[in-house]
């Protein structure tokens, strides 16, 4: 019997560390990975936390106007690993990035870090 409920309880404590895995997405699901763009426009909003950050920008269109792109970046570890703070890009700074774009026409880019152009 005690056996028996040192099984269950080892599946149970397994079964819970898997809930973070599943849930988190793959690159693909939310941006084409075979098409990479470059959009230049106005922060808007930072929000600088894990899982990723993300940045919000004002970018004009063929048309001139006006629509709001949301940039995701890597984890907030990997960004501050490669020298980024949350200073780095601030609400009104004009900006050039590059990085995957988002499935299906959708106004998202996957922030190839790198790419980053501040222009103000």
């Amino acid at each position: 019997m005690k056996a028996f409920f040192s099984l269950l309880m080892l599946i149970s404590v397994a079964s819970l560390g898997s809930g973070p895995a599943r849930a988190h997405h793959a690159l693909s699901a939310n941006y084409d990975t075979e098409t990479v763009g470059t959009i230049e426009g106005v922060v808007v909003e930072v929000f600088w936390a894990n899982p990723h950050i993300h940045y919000y920008m004002e970018v004009a269109n063929a048309d001139g106007m006006t629509e709001l792109w949301d940039i995701e970046s890597s984890n907030l570890g990997s960004m501050i690993s490669s020298g980024w703070t949350k200073d780095t890009v601030k609400t009104g700074d004009r900006i050039r990035i590059s990085g995957h774009l988002g499935r299906g026409g959708t106004r998202r880019l996957e922030l190839d870090k790198d790419s980053l152009e501040i222009l103000t």
